[in-house]
């Protein structure tokens, strides 16, 4: 029996998933017969992040199970979790990825989601992987914490950007502002790569798990090390702000740091609307979690996650009630 919603959000949804279907076969070849509709639609982010592979695993997972039930499922790239949240909003995607202090802000509309006030319809379907919050300066500067910044040419992160978020956070625990830098730049990941090379940038920022590609490279080609994001003002941010967490990058993950980075970092979160059938919500959860092994498998910035982990909500948003119904089948959830 086919699992699907009967509302104009729906229909909405599926018209966007209808679209997207039609270019991805169209760019591959003018005979290839279409496919149908995916019946479930994630917005991930770029190609080159794990966010990707994230809907990617979750897709595969469901169409494995779903074949029988002839259902499908399908990622479309996004421009990250702002632009997710806003699929989300017109139903235009059924799930959304994006970082735990992206939807807490979501749910009471403050930050990023001031314009638009609180969505009290969002729910969780479980978290993944931890994203690090990563600065990475210029070697030759000697920078050795986030407090040393100030008077150097740093990047905010481009607008809707998961860093640009953590980063204008960071910068008011630590008491400073845009006027505290001697330039502030809003790019995003690749162009702040090339311009910390060309020693246009003192410092960039990442919100990735590790070890990453990308900071790898910066690391070796362009001399970069990672610095420091820790102290009392980090303190007091983390136990104002509980969606975030105290993290570390271990030593030697990276040529520039043979001892451990102390910094923050947030949780990938599955989201959903109120608009998802309980059956259908139940279904995505069931496809990862009784394939749990394989799931872990899929990418490596997977492999370290736990069922509880995953399960734990954390108060970012309510779980959906037919992700909260398999967990209590299975007894994680009382």
């Amino acid at each position: 029996m086919r699992l699907q919603a009967r509302t104009r959000v729906r229909v909405r949804r599926r018209a966007f998933a209808a679209w997207f279907s039609i270019f991805l076969v169209a760019s591959v070849t003018s005979c290839t017969p279409l496919l149908p509709s995916p019946d479930v639609v994630i917005g991930t982010g770029s190609p080159g992040g794990a966010y990707y592979p994230l809907g990617g695993s979750i897709c595969r997972l469901f169409n494995l199970e779903g074949s029988r039930e002839g259902l499908r499922c399908a990622v479309v790239p996004s421009a990250g979790p702002i632009a997710n949240l806003a699929m989300l909003r017109d139903g235009r995607i059924d799930i959304g990825i994006m970082q735990s202090d992206i939807l807490v802000d979501a749910v009471a509309g403050v930050g990023a989601s001031d314009s638009v006030g609180p969505n009290p319809d969002l729910r969780m379907l479980f978290t993944g992987h931890s994203d690090a919050f990563t600065i990475v300066a210029r070697r030759e500067l000697g920078i050795r914490s986030a407090a040393e910044l100030r008077g150097k040419r740093i990047n905010m992160g481009s607008p809707g950007s998961g860093e640009r978020v953590g980063m204008e956070r960071i910068l008011t625990a630590l008491g400073a502002s845009r006027a505290d830098f001697a330039e502030v730049y809003e790019l995003n990941r690749a162009e702040q790569h090339r311009a910390l090379c060309a020693n246009e940038l003192d410092a960039i920022i990442y919100e990735v798990a590790h070890p990453n590609g990308l900071i790898q490279d910066v690391v070796r080609s362009c001399r970069g090390v990672l610095i420091d994001l820790s102290g009392q003002a980090i303190d007091d941010m983390l136990r104002s702000h509980p969606e975030y967490e105290r993290a570390v990058i271990p030593g030697g993950t990276y040529l520039s740091n043979s001892n451990d980075v102390r910094t923050i970092g947030v949780r990938a979160v599955v989201v959903v609307t109120t608009q998802m059938t309980d059956a259908l919500a139940y279904k995505v959860t069931k496809d990862v979690f009784d394939n749990f092994a394989d799931f872990r498998h899929l990418h490596p910035a997977f492999s370290g996650l736990s069922i509880p982990q995953m399960v734990d909500a954390a108060g970012h948003a309510p779980l959906h009630p037919g992700a909260a119904r398999y967990y209590r089948e299975r007894g994680w959830l009382r």
